[in-house]
């Protein structure tokens, strides 16, 4: 059991932003990591070293966002929300991001409102898009292991992340917001 709790400690961050990302909803991203865990919990046995454990929890991750997406059918109606969002606590409403001090009130309202576009965007990804989106350019894995989670080829990887990426864009162009920095 004790070992469990190490999985769990090692992935609960990594699992909840991959969920978080793919429902935007914070009550239902802890919902399906619970549910993730579970079937860890259930289904480790059957793990047999083919690939990387990492990979293979992700790819039961990305299966049970999934499945949850389509037992919310409210994908085209989701409000994206900063994962840093506002919390309540005993002392007021808190954020966990800590604003950089050389910047002045105008260029932090600016990066907020990029910021939220750019999650607005990612939440209206198709969910093929976004799961790409969200491993690669978020959670930081290579194209072979996002491969291996989605059960596809490294080619659709690629593609589906252009595609993605260019939709993104276009999205923030159609919002007067610049896209100079790359992707």
């Amino acid at each position: 059991m004790l070992a469990f709790e190490d999985i769990v400690h090692a992935f609960e961050v990594p699992v909840f932003n991959l969920a978080y990302r793919m429902v935007n909803n914070r009550d239902d991203a802890a919902d399906v990591s619970q549910e993730i865990f579970v079937k860890l919990f259930r289904a480790i046995r059957q793990f047999r070293g083919e690939s990387k454990f990492s990979t293979w929890l992700f790819s039961l991750a990305a299966n049970t966002c999934r499945s949850r997406l389509r037992r919310l059918r409210r994908i085209s109606f989701f409000e994206a929300r900063h994962i840093d969002e506002e919390r309540e606590t005993d002392s007021g409403s808190r954020t966990r991001e800590l604003p950089d001090p050389s910047d002045g009130p105008v260029r932090m309202m600016e990066r907020g409102e990029m910021r939220h576009e750019i999650e607005r965007a990612v939440a209206a990804l198709q969910p093929d898009w976004r799961m790409v989106v969200v491993l690669r350019d978020l959670q930081g894995l290579r194209y072979e292991e996002i491969a291996g989670i989605l059960n596809c080829s490294v080619g659709t990887v690629k593609s589906r992340l252009s595609r993605a990426r260019s939709k993104l864009k276009e999205r923030l162009i159609r919002k007067g917001l610049s896209c100079s920095a790359g992707k």
